[in-house]
C-alpha cells in the first residue's frame, strides 16, 4: 500500500561461504494490519529457494501511515549493517525523539540483528540502542565510501531540501528543527537552515529531485566519473551525477534526461553501473561506455 512493499536487498559480504540476503520491506502489525513498519529480514538463498528466514530488525513503533519507510541497506565491511528509515510523515514526534522511537533515523546492527555494544546512542534506561544517527527525513539512498569507509546517505526532503549527508556517529542531521525546504502547499517548516547541534548536509537540491539510490563510481571503466557520486532521480526522471574534490561536491551532471523514475543505481562487481527504473516501463540499464 501506498509506498509499501518491498524497499531494499542486499547479500551479505561473505555470501559465497554464507549465503544470507537481506530483506527491508514494509511489515503489517501482527496483531493490527491498519500499523505497519519497516523490517529486516535475514535467509538463506539456496537452490531450493529461501531457508532460514529470520526477522532481525524492527522500526518501532509502528504507524498508520503509508508512506516514507527509508529503506536501504548497505553493509560497512566491519561486520555491521546500516538501515535507514524514514519518519514515516510524523515528523513533529518521530525524527528528534531517540529514546524509544526508531523512525527518521539510520541504524547500525550486527549481521545477526545485536547491536553493537560501541553504538553512540542510548535510551533512557542507558541501554545502547541501535540508533547511528537521527533527524533523517526519508533515506532512500546509501552508500559506503571506498576509500574513507564512511557511509553517504541521500533523503527526500519536503518541497525543496533534499539532501546528501556524510553520516557520523550519534549526531542530528536536523529534520524538521532545520530544512532548505517548505512545506508542499508552500508555507514554512523552519525559517532555519543551520543550528547548534545539527549536522548540516553535504549538498542539497532546490527544487527536489527526488534522490532514490546512491553509490560511488568505482573502477576504470568511467575514467572521468571515478570517484563521483550517482543518484538517482525519482522526480524529474534521470540519473545526478555529482563530481567530489575530497567530501567537498564540485558540480554536477544530468545523465540519461527522460530514462523514467531512476529508483536505484549501482556499481556491480562486473564493474559495470546498473540503473533500476520503475515508470514508465520498469526496466533495469547497464550503462556500457562507448570509446
Amino acid at each position: 500500500e501506498g509506498q509499501g512493499g518491498l524497499l531494499d536487498v542486499a547479500i551479505h559480504p561473505d555470501f559465497v561461504k554464507n549465503q544470507l540476503v537481506y530483506f527491508s520491506y514494509s511489515k503489517p502489525h501482527p496483531d493490527n494490519k491498519r500499523l505497519a513498519t519497516t523490517a529486516v529480514m535475514r535467509a538463506k538463498l539456496g537452490r531450493a529457494g529461501l531457508s532460514e528466514q529470520k526477522i532481525i530488525f524492527e522500526a518501532l513503533p509502528y504507524q498508520s501511515t503509508r508512506h516514507h519507510y527509508g529503506s536501504r541497506l548497505v553493509f560497512d565491511g566491519t561486520g555491521h549493517l546500516f538501515i535507514s528509515v524514514g519518519e514515516r510523515g510524523n515528523e513533529r514526534e518521530n525524527p528528534q525523539a531517540t529514546d524509544n522511537n526508531q523512525l527518521g533515523k539510520v541504524h547500525r546492527i550486527n549481521d545477526d540483528g545485536t547491536i553493537p555494544a560501541d553504538n553512540p546512542i542510548k535510551d533512557g534506561s542507558g541501554k545502547v540502542t541501535s540508533l547511528y544517527t537521527y533527524g533523517n527525513r526519508n533515506p532512500q539512498g546509501l552508500a559506503l565510501h571506498p576509500l574513507t569507509g564512511e557511509i553517504w546517505e541521500n533523503e527526500h526532503g519536503p518541497r525543496g531540501g533534499d539532501e546528501i549527508n556524510i553520516l557520523q556517529p550519534g549526531k542530528n542531521y536536523g529534520w524538521p528543527l532545520t530544512s532548505y525546504g517548505i512545506n508542499y502547499n508552500g508555507t514554512t517548516i523552519t525559517d532555519k537552515t543551520t543550528a547548534p547541534g545539527i549536522t548540516d548536509p553535504q549538498h542539497y537540491w532546490i527544487p527536489s529531485i527526488g534522490p532514490s539510490g546512491l553509490a560511488f563510481v568505482t573502477g576504470d571503466k568511467y575514467k572521468p566519473w571515478k570517484g563521483a557520486i550517482l543518484s538517482g532521480s525519482l522526480r524529474f526522471q534521470y540519473l545526478n551525477l555529482s563530481y567530489l574534490d575530497g567530501t567537498k561536491i564540485t558540480g554536477e551532471e544530468k545523465l540519461l534526461k527522460n530514462i523514467g523514475r531512476v529508483r536505484d543505481v549501482r556499481m556491480a562487481p562486473d564493474g559495470f553501473i546498473y540503473v533500476a527504473v520503475e515508470q514508465p516501463a520498469a526496466a533495469i540499464y547497464k550503462l556500457v561506455p562507448i570509446e
